[in-house]
């Protein structure tokens, strides 16, 4: 059977996926409160926006070599799945800001002045910092991706996203200092530098909706990264080290989700944002039997998902079927 003949291939391929999608989402945000209060208007606001940057990803650079919105959609449905997502708060924002920084970061492929792009896309990470401390480290793999993914880093653009991801702090220590609050820089300075030592006791104690949510987003993640690793000779040059990168940092996020499970809702938003394109691009691409399954079962894995993180009913009955 060829491409674009099975369900999944002709959804991913219709131009009423991201509509239907976005509708759907709009219902998921109202479904917990049964209401749009402000700040989950705002949320919702954000996720749009941050579903029109993932779009613009994709138009640019083509992601996905057929004419595909699947990566928005992917992005949207997970967003909207999960509750902590709904309001206008750190994990919405440290996603927002991460996506910005990918659509700056690949801009960066083999240009010989990629100056203004790398100063941008680690001034993002760094905003982003401040609601998310990981994104600073994140600093570290975005200059190895330069050098060996877009094979563009020279020292000029080096500095350029050490100044990047300076300003955001200097303009705040400055703030501080000038209001007199000196101390609540050097506050939060030390609140980002906290560090929980790992153990299996932290994971297993978080609660089971979160386990179960943070598993089936690291299935469809490692089904989707196995699947491009096995046929990425399909796609371009380009488009495979941009793809390298999101497989570089949805294992990343995977494993400091496992080490620090205390900061599941901002890594977990930051893990879908990266894990997106992959789980678009398998979905969009693949043309076996299996994976139509698969597509089948991931549909009712997420709808799962979303009634397990949405209706608090439901996770009290979960309880009490596994305990």
């Amino acid at each position: 059977m060829a491409l674009g003949n099975r369900f999944h291939n002709k959804i991913a391929g219709s131009v009423f996926t991201l509509p239907v999608c976005a509708v759907l989402a709009v219902a998921l945000w109202w479904l917990p409160q049964r209401a749009f209060t402000i700040p989950h208007a705002l949320g919702l606001a954000l996720c749009l926006l941050t579903t029109y940057i993932v779009m613009e990803t994709n138009g640019r650079l083509h992601i996905i070599r057929i004419r595909s919105r699947m990566m928005s959609c992917v992005w949207l449905i997970l967003a909207a799945s999960l509750s902590f997502m709904h309001p206008l708060a750190e994990p919405i924002v440290a996603a927002a800001f991460l996506c910005v920084s990918y659509l700056l970061l690949f801009r960066c492929y083999q240009k010989h002045r990629p100056q203004k792009y790398v100063f941008h896309a680690f001034l993002m990470l760094s905003l982003g910092s401040f609601v998310a401390p990981v994104m600073l480290a994140m600093a570290i793999p975005f200059f190895l991706y330069l050098a060996i993914f877009l094979r563009t880093l020279p020292a000029k653009a080096f500095w350029a996203g050490v100044l990047g991801l300076i300003v955001p702090f200097w303009c705040y220590a400055a703030g501080c200092f000038i209001t007199g609050n000196i101390q609540v820089f050097v506050a939060r300075l030390a609140e980002m530098a906290q560090y929980e030592m790992p153990s299996v006791e932290g994971v297993m104690s978080m609660p089971l909706a979160e386990q179960v949510s943070a598993g089936i987003v690291a299935l469809l993640s490692l089904v989707s990264i196995v699947h491009y690793l096995r046929t990425n000779y399909d796609d371009m040059i380009r488009v495979r080290m941009i793809l390298y990168i999101y497989v570089s940092q949805t294992l990343l996020l995977m494993a400091f989700l496992l080490l620090q499970p205390a900061t599941y809702e901002t890594t977990m938003a930051l893990l879908i944002a990266s894990a997106s394109p992959l789980i678009a691009h398998y979905f969009a691409l693949s043309k076996s039997i299996f994976c139509a399954i698969f597509f089948l079962l991931s549909l009712l894995l997420v709808a799962g998902m979303a009634t397990l993180n949405l209706v608090p009913e439901t996770q009290e009955l979960l309880s009490l079927l596994v305990f």
